[in-house]
Formats: C-alpha cells, structure tokens, sequence
C-alpha cells in the first residue's frame, strides 16, 4: 500500500468526523474564504477503531512520545495510528503517524485537526521517530497557543 502524508492525514480526518473530509489548504484566498462542502457520511461503525487508535496514544506504540506532563491537557483529545514498513535489506524503513486532535484540545481550537507525519530511511519505528515528529509540532502549538492567551 502506497499513501501520502496528505492523504493519511485525510484517512485520520474521515475517521474522527465520521464522513469523508475534503482537504483544505487555504482557510481563505484573495479575502474570499474557501469553500467548505461536507462529504458523504462512511456508513459504518467507528467506535472500535477510534477506543483503538485512542489507545495507541494512551498505552500503545506512541505513548512513549506523548507522556510528558505537557500533554496532559492534550491527551485526552488526541488519537492515533503508527505504521512502520520495512523497505530494504539495510534494516531501514518508512514510518508514520497519523491522527487527529479533537476540538477545545488547544485554546482557541474550535477545529478537529487532522495530521500525518512520514519518515523515510529510519532506523525506528513509527511509534519511536514519527510520533515524536508530531508530539514536537504539537507542543509547539500548544506553547505558541499560550503564549497568544498570555498577551
């Protein structure tokens, strides 16, 4: 199976949303806001896959990126899904880590943010270098979220 980061992001989206999200790139354009048109709802039952992808957060294969006491308020909204697949014989391979952060998470988030980070050439997995990617960016919005409350 071959997916961009873009289109794993997209995957993460449809399953936190429960219908089939179309991207948006630019939240406006020229000072015209960008379209916005719900897709079609899935059809099928989430509640697994999503306690599932919950738990990859909470005690599973990216757990050890998102332990720190700066994502104790994060936590709770997060959800996500590590991959790692073997791509040569040198023990290297492509990782990822996908997910999205439910609205209210970060102040003045009123969005669910749908995200997918993609290494190539690791040594690690998904849950070791990808997650560590997102919990970095994440962390940073948080403070940059605070540092905008503060002012």
């Amino acid at each position: 199976m071959q997916a961009t980061p873009l289109q794993m992001a997209v995957v993460a989206a449809a399953v936190g949303q429960g219908r089939v999200v179309t991207p948006r790139l630019l939240l406006e354009l020229d000072g015209r806001a960008a379209e916005k048109r719900p897709g079609p709802e899935l059809g099928v039952r989430l509640d697994r896959l999503r306690a599932g992808m919950k738990g990859v957060v909470d005690g599973g294969t990216a757990a050890g990126a998102f332990r720190g006491k700066e994502f104790d308020v994060l936590r709770p909204g997060l959800f996500g899904k590590t991959g790692t697949a073997p791509s040569g014989a040198d023990g290297q391979g492509t990782v990822w880590f996908m997910g999205w952060l439910e609205p209210g998470s970060l102040p003045g988030q009123t969005r669910r943010l749908a995200f997918a980070a993609f290494v190539s050439h690791s040594e690690l997995t998904g849950g070791a270098h990808a997650a560590p990617v997102v919990a970095a960016l994440l962390r940073a919005m948080a403070a940059q979220s605070l540092d905008k409350k503060g002012n």
